[in-house]
C-alpha cells in the first residue's frame, strides 16, 4: 500500500516536473522569437519547419526535437542549456569568444587611436567621419 501511494506521488511529481520544464521551454522558444520581432511562420521559415510545429512546441503540445533545439540554438546565438532552461547564460562559447575576439580588434584600434596625439586624433576624426559620408552615398 505505502509502495502504491509512493509510485503515484513519483508519477503525479514527475509529470508536473515535465510540464514545468516544457512550459519553460516553450516560454524561452517564444521569448527569443518575440525579442527578434518574428512571427511563428517567420521562424519556421527560417529553420525549414511548419509555422504549426512552431505553434506545438511553443504551446507545450509537442516535445522539441534535437534537430530544431540546434537550429534554434544557432539561430538566436543562444546555448542549447539556456533554451533547456539548464542554464540562464545565452550565449554559446563559439559566440562568446567571437564577442571577445572582435572586442579585442576595437581595443586595439582604440588604443592605438588613444596614443596619438590631439592633432593627429583629430585628423582619424575627420577622416573617419568622410569615409562614413562616401560609405552613406553608396
Amino acid at each position: 500500500m505505502h509502495l502504491d501511494i509512493t509510485l503515484n506521488f513519483i508519477r503525479y511529481n514527475k509529470y508536473k516536473i515535465l510540464k514545468g520544464v516544457r512550459d519553460t521551454l516553450d516560454n524561452r522558444i517564444r521569448e527569443l522569437r518575440q525579442e527578434r520581432g518574428l512571427r511563428q511562420t517567420d521562424l519556421a521559415n527560417m529553420i525549414n519547419v511548419s509555422q504549426q510545429t512552431i505553434s506545438r512546441i511553443e504551446n507545450g503540445k509537442n516535445c522539441l526535437p534535437a534537430d530544431i533545439l540546434v537550429d534554434l540554438s544557432r539561430l538566436f546565438h543562444v546555448s542549447a542549456d539556456y533554451i533547456l532552461k539548464l542554464s540562464d547564460s545565452r550565449i554559446t562559447e563559439e559566440y562568446r569568444i567571437e564577442i571577445e575576439k572582435n572586442i579585442g580588434q576595437r581595443m586595439d584600434a582604440f588604443l592605438a587611436y588613444a596614443s596619438l596625439n590631439r592633432t593627429n586624433q583629430e585628423l582619424i576624426y575627420i577622416l573617419i567621419k568622410r569615409l562614413q559620408e562616401q560609405q552613406n552615398k553608396k
